[in-house]
């Protein structure tokens, strides 16, 4: 896989989206805040993304309007949220699964999960940060499947 086509699995994770605009590249986040980290991976691969998106766009244009770069985000998304629902990260209640602190009156610690017994329990500051090492844990995960960009395999 090339760097970029794992950059923009990584970035579609977060629901981050990335367009080229002629030379320039435009950065969107989706339902959390693009780590530090991944838009300096962004600037440092800005030509290597912009041809790659360019060839996506120009051959793989849906009749619908949306391209197949889009529909593949959005596939692998729903195959990273189905692999975290089948690998629920279950922590005992009282204490913060991310940080590690207990709950105290001042720092309560909620439950986070839908299916009983497999709750994470964390102070709701917390989620964000644990929420992204599931995420990356997915990918990881879904990539040693050989699945990438949302259900293309790596043959």
């Amino acid at each position: 896989m090339s760097a970029a086509r794992e950059l923009l699995d990584d970035l579609a994770l977060i629901g981050a989206t990335v367009v080229p605009a002629g030379d320039r590249l435009i950065l969107r986040a989706g339902h959390m805040a693009i780590p530090a980290r991944l838009v300096n991976r962004v600037r440092e691969a800005k030509a290597d993304l912009i041809a790659t998106l360019a060839r996506h766009e120009a051959s793989e244009q849906d009749p619908s309007g949306e391209s197949q770069c889009q529909f593949k985000c959005r596939t692998l998304e729903a195959s990273a949220i189905e692999w975290l629902n089948q690998h629920p990260a279950p922590s005992r209640s009282g204490r913060c699964a991310w940080c590690g602190r207990p709950e105290s009156p001042g720092a309560v610690v909620v439950p986070y999960g839908t299916e009983p017994g497999t709750h994470a329990w964390l102070h709701p500051e917390c989620w964000g940060p644990w929420y992204q090492r599931r995420r990356e844990e997915a990918v990881l995960a879904l990539r040693g499947m050989g699945i990438t960009s949302g259900g293309d395999r790596d043959d």
